[in-house]
């Protein structure tokens, strides 16, 4: 089996693209955060999160069991509950931290939940994550900001393609939004 790894902040767009990505590879889908709960791989809750703790190693075993002869399109913000030597490629999606908070408001998160994955975003937690769990030359970055889920996936098939796309450090938020970007890493301790 080898993996496509689609990873990124919650609400950059992962679900979407990844189903949409295995249908066309002709390939399996699978969210890890659906794994671990229909296969009771958690340890916990964490009620501040508003999240399930993984059990990391256990999922790792998992996808080692999981023998297939076709390619696996993984959706998920951990990388390091994947087999590295599983990965084909690991694209990270990213999104422009103004329309990721709008997102995840709209799902209704907290505040709290908010605010973490928007600096989580801003810092490319999931990218430097990913770049450590499975090498910089396995892993692209895709600004799916203002693009259309089809978009995102062309870019998709042109790394898978070609092996040539955005790598790691491409997209810069703090350039980009400036003063913006502080004043979102600022909030979470002023409201802690």
């Amino acid at each position: 089996m080898t993996i496509v790894f689609i990873g990124g902040s919650p609400g950059v767009g992962k679900t979407t693209v990844a189903k949409m990505l295995a249908e066309k590879l002709n390939a399996e889908y699978v969210s890890v955060a659906e794994l671990a709960l229909n296969e009771n791989i958690v340890l916990g809750y964490d009620e501040k999160r508003a999240a399930y703790i993984v059990d990391e190693r256990a999922l790792r075993a998992r996808f080692r069991e999981l023998s297939s002869a076709k390619r696996v399109v993984v959706d998920s913000h951990v990388a390091n509950v994947v087999p590295p030597e599983m990965v084909e490629v690991a694209v990270i999606l990213r999104l422009d931290p103004r329309e990721l908070e709008k997102r995840l408001s709209a799902r209704g998160y907290p505040r709290n939940k908010v605010v973490e994955n928007v600096q989580a975003e801003i810092l490319d937690v999931c990218l430097i994550e990913a770049v450590r769990v499975f090498g910089f030359d396995a892993v692209f970055e895709v600004d799916t900001s203002g693009k259309k889920p089809q978009e995102v996936l062309d870019e998709i098939l042109n790394i898978l393609i070609e092996r040539r796309g955005m790598k790691p450090g491409s997209v810069n938020w703090f350039e980009k939004l400036g003063e913006v970007a502080y004043e979102y890493l600022k909030e979470n301790y002023t409201n802690t």
